[in-house]
């Protein structure tokens, strides 16, 4: 078997849809239909869980492999990746969908600016967004103006020695990823 059967398949097929719970629903008798939003945010969980293995299983260090909570003032945050690799220290936020809500961006944002604070200043950030190879340009500038990085996969492929290529990686969320979550409902 293949790194990605052995430790993406999993987390994949653990997917457990749940019913949409929706008034609009009820009131037009589906009621009965599965959440395709529960099997992304699920999915965008487990997807954060397999590349912090991924980093765990290169040569990089994951700094989060015991512990992915962080104190910043009186709050416990958690992170997504932390790791060290060739001296440089990275801190990504895993998102699948960099569109969302101006409050969400704002609170986003400055979480990110909180936990680098209490990281120190040699620690580079970003959104990681584990389902794109490269993110577009205009995504790119629009976070850019807002002070924040946003890297697609071939960014983190170039800084750890993953056990798996970037084609390998796309290849198997289109073969085989889909057709489980299709099957599941989304």
């Amino acid at each position: 078997m293949s790194y990605l059967e052995d430790n993406l398949l999993p987390l994949v097929l653990s997917i457990k849809p749940k019913k949409t719970s929706s008034h609009i629903l009820e009131a037009l008798g589906m009621e009965d239909k599965v959440s395709p939003q529960s099997i992304l945010i699920t999915f965008g969980e487990r997807i954060e869980r397999f590349w912090n293995k991924v980093i765990s299983d290169s040569s990089a260090i994951n700094l989060i492999e015991d512990n992915d909570r962080i104190t910043v003032g009186n709050r416990e945050r958690q992170i997504d990746h932390l790791f060290a690799v060739d001296s440089k220290t990275y801190y990504l936020e895993s998102k699948c969908n960099l569109t969302f809500d101006s409050e969400k961006v704002r609170a986003s944002n400055d979480k990110i600016g909180d936990i680098v604070e209490v990281l120190g200043k040699n620690v580079e950030s970003a959104y990681f967004v584990p389902v794109v190879s490269k993110v577009s340009d205009k995504e790119v500038n629009k976070y850019a103006k807002k002070g924040v990085s946003v890297v697609g996969v071939n960014w983190l492929l170039n800084k750890i020695d993953a056990p798996f290529s970037e084609e390998e990686y796309f290849d198997f969320l289109r073969e085989v990823v889909s057709p489980i979550l299709e099957e599941k409902g989304l």
